[in-house]
């Protein structure tokens, strides 16, 4: 039987820091500039602005969270640094996304892809909780409450699918409306703790 190497979480949380702030600078930098500076310019790039602002919040609400969980685990293995990683990897598709969702508010593909990359990041959040409550049983109570699996997991599935059926009912940008609940949702649980 092999001995499993458990690390500490420091590195993977700067890397984690890391990642966020370059995703974060990313989105700000592909918004576009106004053709001329009047509020009919700034007003022709709603969709741009709301696209950048769900998108800012969600990597803010995904930061939080992460911060929480981390707050309270005391060790990681390789699966959880692989989580991680592939957590990023999808994660780090939001400013493409987003720029391609600003672009064509109204088509399923664009509002699908986005809704995709937030449930599979939500998966990926759930069976990654699963190890670190594996791992870190002597904690296990605090990660618990963290995780707050209902809140943060599950309902958001529930969410997003329902998002996913009015978009395909011909209503594309129900998708990013139910992100935007998504988020909201955790801030207001966040502000209350």
């Amino acid at each position: 039987m092999a001995i499993e190497n458990f690390m500490e979480t420091g590195r993977l949380e700067a890397f984690y820091d890391a990642i966020i702030a370059i995703i974060v600078t990313v989105l700000v930098l592909e918004l576009p500039q106004p053709a001329a500076p009047t509020l009919a310019s700034l007003w022709a790039l709603r969709t741009s602005y709301f696209a950048y602002l769900l998108s800012f919040l969600v990597c803010a609400n995904l930061w939080q969270y992460h911060h929480l969980i981390y707050n309270h685990v005391e060790k990681i293995n390789s699966k959880i640094i692989w989580l991680n990683i592939l957590l990023m990897l999808v994660f780090s598709l939001v400013p493409y996304l987003t720029i391609f969702v600003a672009n064509n508010p109204n088509s399923f593909i664009p509002q699908a892809l986005y809704g995709l990359d937030f449930i599979i990041v939500d998966i990926i959040l759930f069976i990654m909780s699963k190890s670190l409550l594996k791992i870190n049983d002597e904690n296990k109570d605090n990660i618990k409450e963290a995780f707050s699996i209902q809140e943060a997991l599950h309902t958001p599935l529930v969410i997003f699918a329902f998002g996913f059926i009015l978009a395909l009912l011909g209503y594309p940008i129900a998708i990013s409306i139910c992100c935007l609940i998504t988020v909201g949702r955790s801030i207001i649980s966040s502000l209350r703790a």
